[in-house]
């Protein structure tokens, strides 16, 4: 039988350090409210839920709201600093990973948009990490990636995280 490439044990949830085996390409879906993305997804992660378990949740994929994903990075980097004494952005974004990872590798995100200048300084770094620890990003947004951040403050900074984006993931509008 056919195992897909994201439960191949190089990929599982307790090799942390990197696959040698590439992942399926994430996607990320844009377009106007009420036109299906949302659902699309939704149908995505429940055939995954129902293929890999019989139980509606699994240690390969979580679902999120963007913005609660973004709340918990940064609660995240927060306790690595105050309550395990990490030091240094590099080990406290390996941190964050792993606190991520661990969770599921598939990711799925509803409402991905950028309003904060933190986040959009962020991005490029925490999504580049999980892409090359083996994570599949799944993305909704209101917004074409060239529209994300738009009039944002350091929008020159965030950009080259809109053009990693459109080259990593394939961008259905």
């Amino acid at each position: 039988s056919l195992t897909p490439s994201w439960s191949h044990p190089v990929i599982a949830a307790d090799n942390l350090s990197g696959p040698s085996l590439a992942p399926p390409k994430g996607i990320y879906l844009h377009g106007g409210p009420g036109c299906g993305k949302t659902h699309l997804m939704n149908v995505f992660y429940d055939s995954l839920s129902s293929s890999s378990s019989s139980s509606s949740s699994s240690p390969h994929q979580q679902k999120v709201h963007f913005h609660k994903f973004m709340l918990d990075v940064h609660r995240q980097m927060h306790l690595a600093q105050t309550v395990h004494g990490i030091r240094g952005s590099d080990a406290v974004l390996h941190h964050v990973l792993t606190h991520i990872l661990q969770k599921g590798r598939i990711l799925c995100f509803d409402e991905f948009q950028v309003t904060d200048v933190a986040d959009a300084l962020l991005l490029r770094r925490l999504f580049t990490g999980l892409v090359e620890r083996g994570a599949v990003v799944v993305a909704t947004s209101n917004r074409a990636p060239r529209e994300l951040y738009k009039g944002g403050l350091q929008r020159e900074l965030f950009v080259p995280f809109v053009d990693w984006l459109e080259e990593t993931l394939v961008v259905v509008g």
